[in-house]
């Protein structure tokens, strides 16, 4: 819950829609379309970034499609369980450790999925151009750019209000409106460290820039889809815990940070509160065993 993404790049993103993620924070109607129109959605998006050929196209589309039927057909359940597991815990206090124990399992299945799309993504880096790669260092250069433009602007106003509004609207989708004393708690906390935003960016550009390389590297190089997979899931590995021992203990402080921010938040929230994210979560989980049961009487094929 609550968790940062900034730290996503758009490229992988596209790829990784599919992730535990997005179970736990789109709004149902909205998991429930990811799943019809998944395909379209994820095409649309790579051509945005590189601008696909008719057979690159072809093949990113068949590849979602059945990257979705792997993931309906054996992730849901999973998800599911673990946002139950999740509802359990409200029971009582929750402490940081919980709240990290989750997001750690909400990153071993993002890692799951990851791993699943390595070889389509491999396959994909051999169709491309050097020219394709080109257009997408420059899309996300200019996603880049507009990022930074929109960090200066918010600069030069009430910064930390604008940062305390952010983060109750994110924790009023789940609790529903913040009292008088969450508030203050997510003011304080804010108020205590600094606006990690330029950091994040920071960590978003230099992931892109790994992930670029990669793609060059099985341009250039032309290994075997084996190999070529290999490396991306490497690169996957690299940015979730990277291997610089100041990037890895920077990224693992502001979770600690966040992690003890949800906390408090939720060791403050009311009998309602509570009531009502354990509803929200409870939605998703029946949505997610909605889908999972809906596939299996498909007929097969």
């Amino acid at each position: 819950m609550l968790r940062d993404s900034k730290s996503r790049p758009a490229a992988i993103r596209l790829w990784l829609l599919l992730a535990a993620t997005l179970a736990l924070a789109a709004c149902s109607a909205g998991l429930k379309l990811g799943y019809t129109y998944a395909d379209t959605v994820v095409t649309h998006s790579i051509d945005g970034y590189v601008g696909l050929t008719p057979e690159q196209e072809q093949f990113v589309k068949e590849r979602t499609a059945a990257l979705m039927a792997w993931h309906r057909a054996t992730q849901l359940r999973d998800y599911a369980q673990l946002i139950e597991a999740t509802r359990a815990r409200l029971a009582g206090p929750v402490t940081a450790t919980d709240v990290l124990v989750f997001n750690q399992a909400v990153n071993a299945r993002i890692a799951a999925l990851g791993d699943r799309a390595a070889p389509d993504l491999a396959r994909l880096a051999l169709m491309l151009t050097p020219d394709q790669t080109s257009k997408m260092q420059r899309k996300l250069a200019g996603d880049n750019t507009k990022a930074r433009r929109e960090l200066v602007q918010l600069a030069g106003k009430e910064a930390l209000d604008e940062r305390v509004q952010k983060y109750a609207e994110r924790a009023e989708f789940w609790f529903g409106s913040l009292t008088r004393e969450q508030l203050d708690i997510v003011r304080a906390t804010l108020a205590k460290r600094p606006d990690s935003t330029g950091w994040w960016l920071d960590e978003r550009e230099r992931r892109q820039r790994e992930f670029v390389a990669v793609l060059q590297r099985i341009q250039a190089e032309r290994p075997d889809e084996l190999t070529a997979a290999g490396w991306i899931r490497a690169c996957f590995a690299q940015m979730q815990s990277p291997f610089d021992p100041a990037r890895r203990a920077a990224i693992e402080q502001s979770r600690a940070g966040n992690a003890e921010l949800v906390t408090q938040l939720v060791n403050a929230a009311t009998a309602e509160q509570k009531a009502a994210l354990s509803r929200k979560l409870g939605g998703f989980a029946e949505d997610l065993i909605a889908l999972a049961s809906a596939r299996a009487k498909l007929p097969p094929g």
